[in-house]
């Protein structure tokens, strides 16, 4: 994603859509310099890499290129780069508090000359054990210009054309109020495009279609708060859209006061990276420590993210975690990021669910303004911080039966077996005792003779005189 006044794009009839680079020989060539200049930097200082990049941003200009473009090209590319500040004897911050503080007792703060600012530095640097040379370097440190130049991942002309083109099309979807994205995909892949929006935090709802998907994906510019971190995770799903063989994208983008169509489909493939559709980290830390403390809880539940896709007539839904326990299910989900729109689409769809047994955890300042209290489920009211013990609670209201251990299954040593074949009565201490040798207690003794078809006639209380006899 580029900053929003690098954004280059042509409205028409209510419809914008980005200045995308055609990869013409003059982009292309533009590209490799700004490549090669990066490339040819590394172990300089950062203000001596800004000059050659000024340079090429004129020479772009000249040769008819929008200023936006070859800055964008630049934005990307100081991206790929690390700068480390210069090896210096002082910290520089230290360096800098020190040389303030010994200048701030002289002349009673007013401005030092040449003579006077030498001796604070001599002072200084005697005082931190330094020449005065290393105090100066220490000093500049801090300077984002004189950071020197670490590392640089490289990439080609047409890669870098390409990626330019991708940060243009999320620039401009940062300022959507709504995107609609039909991809046709396989059943796979589909999941794992579906998980990628669950765990990016989207206000989304989803359809499942003969080919594919259907997104629904309410846009930063639809929200209060968070609109920029919002915006990062929009522009965050777009690479996994356009990765499909066919797709299309439809939004509405606010841009200077003004709504604008924005349409997009898979016949501009060309012009963007290829992607790998992968698994998304999750980006909710909310969910994070939810599942942490609750799988500390010793609650009995077992706890697991986003199992199968839930269907709610033709919507596919993904709850935030499944409970279980004896066979039992209990979905869980999370309200994250709202508006009053969205969650009544969403509300509407989890009514569809029917008898799936749920637990809706609702942030209480939302709650008062939908019917929260007519669905069908379990809901956790919360502020900012989710209690675990608080769902535990409504948890112990599904009806759970107990399972019944299941027997272990009896191992007879081939020692037992060979003694126990040729026994046809006996004395139960003497064949306890002949237990024991073989290194089998009491206890499973008795469970041998009995799963193996043998009487024990208690016909006295003492152990002596109780037999052991073959069942007929």
């Amino acid at each position: 994603m580029l900053p929003s006044d690098l954004l280059v794009a042509r409205v028409r009839k209510g419809f914008i859509l980005p200045i995308f680079s055609s990869f013409n020989a003059i982009e292309v060539h533009i590209a490799k310099r700004f490549i090669e200049i990066f490339a040819n930097s590394i172990g300089a200082k950062r203000e001596e890499l800004e000059k050659k990049v000024k340079n090429l941003e004129d020479l772009a200009f000249k040769l008819g290129l929008d200023y936006r473009f070859a800055r964008g090209l630049a934005h990307l590319l100081y991206r790929r780069t690390s700068f480390s500040k210069p090896q210096v004897s002082v910290d520089p911050l230290k360096a800098r508090l020190e040389v303030f503080k010994e200048a701030s007792g002289k002349l009673g703060g007013f401005a030092l000359d040449d003579e006077e600012r030498a001796k604070v530095f001599a002072s200084v640097a005697s005082k931190l054990g330094v020449s005065v040379e290393e105090l100066l370097k220490s000093f500049t440190a801090v300077y984002e210009e004189l950071q020197i130049m670490e590392s640089f991942e490289t990439l080609s002309p047409v890669e870098l054309l390409k990626l330019y083109n991708l940060s243009l099309a999320q620039t401009l979807l940062f300022k959507a109020l709504d995107l609609t994205a039909e991809v046709e995909i396989s059943g796979t892949k589909m999941k794992i495009l579906l998980f990628n929006v669950k765990r990016l935090g989207l206000m989304y709802l989803a359809e499942k279609t003969f080919k594919g998907v259907k997104l629904y994906i309410d846009g930063p510019a639809s929200i209060i708060k968070q609109t920029e971190r919002y915006g990062t995770r929009l522009a965050k799903l777009l690479p996994y859209i356009i990765c499909a063989r066919r797709w299309s994208i439809k939004a509405k983008v606010r841009r200077r006061g003004r709504i604008y169509k924005f349409h997009l489909d898979d016949r501009y493939s060309r012009f963007f990276p290829r992607s790998k559709l992968e698994l998304e980290e999750y980006d909710s830390k909310l969910e994070k420590i939810f599942y942490r403390r609750f799988t500390t809880l010793g609650s009995g539940w077992k706890v697991y993210r986003e199992q199968e896709p839930l269907i709610a007539g033709k919507h596919v839904f993904i709850p935030d975690f499944v409970f279980e326990k004896n066979g039992v299910k209990v979905y869980f989900e999370i309200m994250g990021f709202w508006t009053r729109e969205y969650l009544e689409r969403k509300l509407e769809k989890l009514r569809k669910l029917g008898n799936v047994k749920m637990i809706l955890a609702v942030n209480s300042e939302l709650a008062c303004s939908s019917d929260i209290g007519s669905l069908p489920f379990e809901v956790v009211l919360f502020k900012n911080k989710l209690s675990t013990v608080e769902v535990y609670k409504k948890l112990k209201k599904f009806k759970v039966e107990k399972r019944e251990k299941p027997a272990e299954e009896l191992e007879i040593p081939k020692e037992a077996l060979e003694y126990l074949e040729t026994l046809e009565k006996g004395l139960l201490a003497e064949i306890l005792e002949k237990f024991e040798k073989m290194g089998i207690r009491e206890e499973k003794a008795l469970k041998i003779l009995e799963k193996l078809g043998f009487h024990i006639h208690w016909s006295s209380l003492d152990p002596s005189k109780v037999y052991v006899e073959k069942k007929g």
